[in-house]
This record gives structure tokens, C-alpha cells and sequence, in this order.
């Protein structure tokens, strides 16, 4: 389930991403070219780039790929390290199904009240429900990392690309 996640969430970003900077890309062509531009470019951007923010969020969560200040969890090892790491993603669980929860109630109150976009005039829920979507998406992902936590007694390492192996790997060097 998980996997598929994953892809989905990666084609997502992807193609957002590609469309977002075309269409970006035409505006500028035809404000600069042409002296005209058209109004609701600007808008859809803004929009896909909150989508971005909120879903690569997940997306990064998947691949242990988020910022963490690890000072106090770097000098622990073993059982306490576990501890500190099960707390830790425990707290971050519970703020990810409170975010998913008041972004539901937020998405919520946007459609009743029919709020609509300025250029684009498509209902502002669209815009807002990239939040709780991303919160219980992590949520998710939190809960399973947990279990794995538990059931194995190890962290996960994060995903690494070839230029990272290269960079662990020359630091090893360096540091015998």
C-alpha cells in the first residue's frame, strides 16, 4: 500500500511540477512577447505549489528525507535511542492527525460557505484540501513506521541516492 503511495505521490509531484513551470513559463512569453498575459496563471501556480509543499511533505516522510536537528539522538544508542525515536515520531503522529483533522473541518467550512477562487473561481476547497490529505497521509505513514519500530527494534535508515552512498562513503574514508 505504501509503495503505491509512493508512486502516486511521486508521478503527482512531478507532473505539478512540470505544469506548473510551463505554464509559468508561457505566461512569461506571452506578458513579455506579447504584452498580454493571461490572469489565471498565476493563481493555478500558486495553488500547485502549495499542493507541492503539502504532498512532497509526505513525499519526503517516505523517504526519510525530512530536516531534523538529531544532536541528543546522534550521542544515544540502543534502547534509548529507540525510545527517544518512538517518542519523537509519536508526537509528530499525533500533530500530522491533528493537522488532518482541522484540515478537514477547514475544508469543510470553505465549501459551506462556497468560497471561490479570484481568477480561476473553482471552489477554495480544492485549494486547501492538499493539507488534511498530506496530514493523514503522514499520519499513515508515522503509524506503520511505529509498528516497524516495534516489531523489528530498528530505525529505518533513510533512502539514499548514488550521490549520498558517494559522500558516506568518502567520509568513512576520511574518518579512519
Amino acid at each position: 500500500m505504501l509503495k503505491f503511495l509512493n508512486n502516486i505521490e511521486e508521478k503527482f509531484l512531478v507532473l505539478n511540477l512540470l505544469i506548473s513551470t510551463l505554464i509559468v513559463f508561457m505566461n512569461v512569453v506571452l506578458r513579455y512577447v506579447f504584452s498580454a498575459s493571461l490572469s489565471w496563471v498565476d493563481e493555478a501556480a500558486r495553488y500547485m505549489f502549495i499542493w507541492l509543499i503539502w504532498i512532497g511533505a509526505d513525499y519526503t516522510l517516505a523517504n526519510r528525507k525530512h530536516l531534523r536537528i538529531d544532536i541528543i539522538s546522534a550521542k544515544l544508542h540502543g534502547k534509548a535511542r529507540l525510545g527517544l525515536e518512538l517518542f519523537v515520531m509519536t508526537i509528530w503522529c499525533g500533530f500530522c492527525i491533528f493537522l488532518g483533522y482541522q484540515g478537514v473541518k477547514l475544508v469543510r467550512v470553505v465549501v459551506e460557505q462556497q468560497q471561490l477562487s479570484t481568477a480561476m473561481q473553482i471552489s477554495m476547497g480544492w485549494a486547501y484540501l492538499c493539507i488534511p490529505l498530506s496530514g493523514i497521509f503522514m499520519a499513515i505513514r508515522l503509524v506503520f513506521d511505529i509498528i516497524n519500530i516495534l516489531r523489528t527494534g530498528e530505525i529505518e535508515k533513510p533512502v539514499l541516492s548514488e550521490e549520498e552512498e558517494m559522500i558516506e562513503e568518502a567520509k568513512k574514508g576520511v574518518s579512519m
